[in-house]
């Protein structure tokens, strides 16, 4: 009986505009009418994630938000965080330096803000943003460093960019692809899996009760975990091969609320 559904943000439960769908806001507010928790779990920080919880009607007492791949807990209604773990320091500032050479987009996500060089176009549109002026983060040792992320449309060529960030990091980090155009980079042993398993401690549910939704490689522990797993149709393939159900909507077409009425509502009518 699935008693938490989390889902994944984008090119999942938003649309290309970063908007939640109607039918997905209909389907969240039926399984919570019913008692049971629908939250997020995404690769964005805690300050990206705008109206978009809201938008879902997700902002309750006692909810949470998994952030950062997992790296985050946060309480959605106070915005105060229960639990995080930090990339070593050592590691994003080799990161950084191997993306400053190589002239790469690079991200720092601390736990209150995020910093980049060489960012692109897009990165100024972004707000909670900080530019750096060159690869010296020494005002970063003493903080909290969630993830790094380089940033390349070309998914091959960032791909083939892991090799070189393993071993710089001593093999000793979590790397994950999403949205086609990021590597991310967290701490070893951190992932929404992870994060989930924390949050269901909290309740007391256990894993087999919950039903994860996503389309990305930084999905795929978290979909394996989960009683039940979705993958939305704009999927990748390794995504939709270890997710128990193909969804036959897209992110556009609201393929959480399919998830929702599939294992949820109409379960609930067949007993």
């Amino acid at each position: 009986m699935i008693k938490l559904i989390a889902s994944d943000v984008d090119e999942t439960l938003v649309d290309k505009n970063k908007m939640v769908p109607a039918i997905n806001k209909e389907a969240i507010k039926k399984a919570q009418d019913m008692g049971i928790i629908v939250m997020i779990a995404t690769g964005r920080g805690t300050y990206e994630l705008f109206d978009i919880p809201k938008q879902a009607g997700l902002i309750h007492k006692d909810r949470y938000a998994i952030c950062c791949n997992g790296a985050v807990i946060m309480e959605l209604d106070t915005g105060k965080v229960i639990k995080s773990l930090a990339l070593e320091y050592n590691h994003a500032k080799k990161i950084l330096d191997y993306a400053a050479y190589n002239k790469l987009t690079c991200y720092i996500y601390t736990l209150d803000n995020k910093y980049a060089i060489n960012p692109d176009k897009d990165s100024y549109a972004e707000t909670q943003i900080t530019i750096l002026e060159d690869n010296n983060i020494e005002f970063l040792k003493d903080d909290t460093i969630l993830k790094v992320i380089i940033k390349n449309r070309d998914m091959n060529y960032l791909q083939s960019l892991e090799v070189d960030i393993a071993y710089l990091t001593d093999y000793d980090v979590e790397i994950a692809y999403s949205s086609d155009m990021f590597m991310e980079v967290n701490a070893r042993g951190v992932n929404k899996a992870r994060a989930l398993k924390d949050v269901c401690d909290i309740y007391g549910i256990d894993m087999k009760d919950t039903l994860t939704i996503g389309d990305n490689y930084n999905d795929v522990a978290m979909l394996e975990a989960a009683g039940q797993s979705v993958a939305v149709a704009n999927a990748h393939l390794q995504v939709k091969e270890v997710a128990t159900y193909r969804a036959k909507a897209t992110n556009e077409e609201g393929a959480v609320a399919e998830a929702i009425e599939k294992f949820v509502l109409k379960a609930n009518k067949d007993k």
